[in-house]
């Protein structure tokens, strides 16, 4: 188990990697952070990705924070603010599920999986957490 988590970092617009900064959890070995951006996944199994944040737009238009696995946009794990204002922050949350497969082939896991979460939209600031919870 994992929790990791950002205060009043700044975005930037369309492929900014939201970045973790400190560490509130860290159970076992299955998850970690490595870097300031990136989830690592070290076991076969099923994880469940809770992402929260809570941001302000830097300018007009839209907040879009996407999952990454290995670096593949996940298209089950995106969300859209649309119309965002610089005056009012807005929260943005994504809960889904990674699978870190056994590869039979070499009877080996495809570990490790990297997680990240990118910014498409407009530039923004604010705070991020996520929890990473190995279920089976």
């Amino acid at each position: 188990m994992l929790e990791v988590y950002s205060k009043n970092q700044t975005i930037p617009a369309t492929s900014g990697l939201v970045p973790f900064t400190s560490q509130a959890l860290k159970k076992g070995c299955t998850a970690e952070l490595t870097g300031t951006n990136t989830v690592q996944l070290n076991k076969c199994g099923v994880y469940e990705i809770i992402f929260e944040a809570e941001y302000l737009a830097s300018a007009a238009g839209n907040i879009v924070i996407q999952m990454l696995k290995n670096g593949v946009a996940q298209p089950q794990a995106i969300r859209t603010v649309t119309g965002a204002a610089t005056t009012e922050s807005k929260s943005v949350s994504i809960s889904t599920l990674v699978q870190v497969k056994d590869n039979n082939s070499c009877k080996c896991c495809d570990a490790p999986t990297t997680i990240q979460f990118v910014n498409t939209g407009v530039e923004i600031v604010g705070d991020s957490n996520v929890v990473v919870t190995k279920i089976c």
